[in-house]
């Protein structure tokens, strides 16, 4: 198994599985439905992020699979320091692969490159009532920062 940048030919491999991460937090609350053109607001994307500096998308591969995938945007925040602060915007591997480290070889990945950019910290969002992202991030001492709450207006 391997953690390595992502690239073009690996964009439909990631858009299945963010795309499955996301029907799945829709699960968790009406407010976080998803549109129908999931796909190709991910597939754009994507393509943009794995163009651009401020993003690190990386996949896990095993045997020449792709079987898990992270997207990393880093942030500029005008009010604290460190100004740069990375954001993991999906990390997602398929259901035959959890609980055989490759959340964390991706995510020591991504921070390996962050390290790089010179970026000191990583933050992750997620739904509230997502217990497993919840219990994944808390044993690698991520802490709870900010909340975020939301109201539909009728």
């Amino acid at each position: 198994m391997q953690i390595r940048r992502a690239e073009e030919k690996d964009v439909e491999f990631i858009v299945d599985m963010f795309s499955r991460m996301y029907s799945l937090n829709s699960e968790f609350d009406p407010l976080l439905e998803i549109p129908d053109d999931i796909d190709e607001r991910l597939r754009k994307s994507i393509i943009e992020d794995l163009r651009s500096e401020n993003s690190v998308v990386v996949v896990a591969e095993d045997e020449g699979k792709v079987i898990g995938a992270a997207r990393v945007r880093i942030n500029k925040r005008r009010y604290y320091v460190p100004e740069a602060v990375a954001l993991i915007e999906e990390i997602y591997v398929m259901p035959a692969y959890r609980r055989e480290g490759v959340g964390d070889m991706l995510l020591n990945y991504v921070s390996q490159e962050l390290k790089k950019k010179n970026v000191r910290s990583i933050t992750a969002r997620f739904p509230a009532k997502n217990l497993i992202a919840v219990s994944f991030y808390k044993k690698r001492d991520f802490r709870e920062i900010h909340y975020e709450f939301i109201k539909k207006l009728e």
